[in-house]
């Protein structure tokens, strides 16, 4: 019995290397219940993600949260139901932002911080989108409790 216990622990153990479990992985990905967006993790540095909100107000949310996060704006472009963003870092570490317009309530955006980038900057510009699009009063549902 002693045996199957200690296989059992070394399978527990081996499917949790690293720094953090999977399952706290996962749940890093969320950014607040209060606010009407889901995300999903694509891997490779690429995250999706829908917004209760009006592209013209994500796009202001986006380029005020370039400005405070401090990042410098490489690439911009803007299309009548499309947006592509370039942002840096001064390490030059880069965010892409495909950003498009769904319906007249709903916004997607594709995030990419490249294969080698650090997921968590995504994580922070769309936390930051978020304080944006709050602060303006643009969530078209409010998903307090």
């Amino acid at each position: 019995m002693r045996i199957v216990r200690l296989i059992a622990l070394s399978i527990v153990l081996t499917c949790n290397v690293g720094c953090l479990s999977p399952l706290a992985i996962s749940a890093m990905g969320t950014t607040g219940s209060n606010a009407p967006v889901a995300f999903n993790n694509s891997g490779g540095g690429k995250g999706e993600s829908f917004w209760i909100a009006q592209y013209d107000d994500v796009i202001d949310a986006v380029l005020h949260a370039g400005e405070v996060l401090s990042l410098e704006l490489k690439e911009k472009t803007i299309e009548k139901d499309q947006a592509f963003f370039r942002f840096h870092d001064d390490k030059a570490e880069r965010i892409d932002l495909f950003i498009e317009r769904r319906t007249d309530s709903m916004t997607s955006i594709l995030f990419d911080v490249g294969r080698s980038g650090s997921v968590a900057f995504g994580r922070l510009m769309a936390r930051q989108i978020i304080e944006e699009l709050n602060e303006s009063g643009s969530f078209l549902e409010d998903w307090t409790p």
